[in-house]
């Protein structure tokens, strides 16, 4: 993300602030200062801000923990002023993968409220500043905890709803019904942003609201993509399990003819839970395309052009 800053790495894992990050603390302290507050408690102020955003991190490192699990890689965690979001590699289909995976982060902020308390009982603080800056940590801890438990999706709380779902009903009618949901919840994060006048409220209802839309439009796709196969390459039986006529024509190191269809390249990959794959021409590589470029091209109505267009694009 070129519109933010490095600030380390966990296994592997590259953490990131977005530049308007720093925008954030400068209206918090000028806003302290003005209401009439000492340099020192603007700093505090600051302080605890930014103690709230590591207990933020440490929900997604908790998300991309759980995911590493299941062999999902985390390209990076970025700092909002909304929140954090971890850049999971994919979202696992198996519901019970992505059950975990979305709970993590919760689980995370529950711990870290269960420690504060242990440290409150034992530490006996009193009515000190320290206990004051603990007592409101924790309380900031559980309201992430229901906060996420909304199921805006493709929040936590809403990737909780597409996993049960999927449980009972198939992938692409669960994430549907998670999507509209999710914008439901969306318009109402709107509503009640205009009208209580936090205006950090209507970022975050765009964001649910776009990606929601986008998520639920990526799984149809690669769907679609799927029943076209089938419709198009009858399945075929063998020692594991089914095939599809044609599958020869893919190679054993994951290249693939640059000759072949959009749809059907994007059939085989998720059928091999790949996520990219090699193109080759006249026995030569001559590039790369992902599931995401497949997916997309496929809902622009591309599915059933050669896999070689992408790399004209």
């Amino acid at each position: 993300m070129i519109n933010s800053w490095n600030i380390g790495s966990v296994r592997g894992i590259k953490l990131r602030i977005h530049w308007t990050f720093l925008p954030l603390l400068l209206w918090i302290f000028a806003s302290a200062v003005s209401s009439g507050t000492t340099p020192t408690q603007a700093i505090s102020s600051i302080l605890s801000v930014v103690a709230i955003f590591g207990c933020i991190l440490l929900h997604e490192l908790g998300h991309a923990f759980a995911a590493q699990q299941f062999g999902i890689g985390t390209r990076d965690i970025t700092l909002l002023p909304i929140g954090g979001v971890a850049a999971l590699e994919r979202i696992p289909r198996d519901p019970l993968q992505e059950l975990w995976i979305a709970s993590a982060g919760p689980l995370v902020n529950v711990a870290i409220a269960m420690i504060i308390f242990a440290i409150q009982i034992i530490g006996g603080l009193g009515n000190s500043a320290a206990n004051n800056f603990l007592s409101s940590l924790m309380v900031v801890n559980v309201a992430l905890v229901l906060f996420n438990l909304v199921p805006a999706f493709p929040m936590d709380g809403g990737r909780i709803l597409r996993s049960l779902l999927a449980f009972r009903i198939r992938y692409e009618r669960a994430t549907a019904i998670a999507a509209r949901t999710g914008q439901l919840c969306a318009v109402g994060f709107g509503i009640l942003g205009l009208s209580s006048g936090n205006l950090l409220m209507l970022p975050l209802a765009l964001f649910v609201y776009v990606a929601a839309g986008a998520e639920n439009r990526m799984v149809q796709s690669q769907h679609a993509a799927n029943a076209s196969r089938t419709d198009a390459e009858p399945l075929q039986s063998n020692s594991r399990g089914f095939r599809w006529a044609g599958e020869n024509e893919f190679r054993n190191d994951g290249g693939v003819p640059a000759s072949l269809s959009i749809q059907s390249v994007a059939a085989w990959l998720t059928n091999q839970r790949r996520d990219h794959c090699k193109i080759v021409e006249s026995g030569r590589v001559i590039g790369e395309v992902t599931r995401s470029q497949l997916a997309s091209a496929i809902y622009r109505g591309l599915g059933g052009g050669p896999v070689s267009l992408l790399l004209a694009a």
